[in-house]
């Protein structure tokens, strides 16, 4: 194989390698958006939250509804 060929199959292989790693990474702040309902220990406080990510930190996360049950 000629230098050139290789250099265009190794920089093919690139792109090709760049594009499949591009599919598959996310975002490192993506979050689902699903309701979430998340209790605060401390206070009792429940609560209904649009992503998981939107939960404070320290809440207990509940992926039903257990605020119903508990107002």
């Amino acid at each position: 194989m000629s230098k050139l060929r290789m250099r265009l199959f190794g920089l093919a292989f690139i792109f090709m390698s760049l594009f499949a790693v591009g599919a598959t990474v996310q975002p490192a702040n993506a979050c689902i958006d699903v309701i979430v309902w998340a209790i605060n220990p401390a206070t009792g406080e429940c609560r209904e939250f649009p992503t998981p990510c939107s939960v404070p930190q320290g809440w207990v996360k509940y992926y039903y509804d257990v605020c119903s049950a508990t107002s």
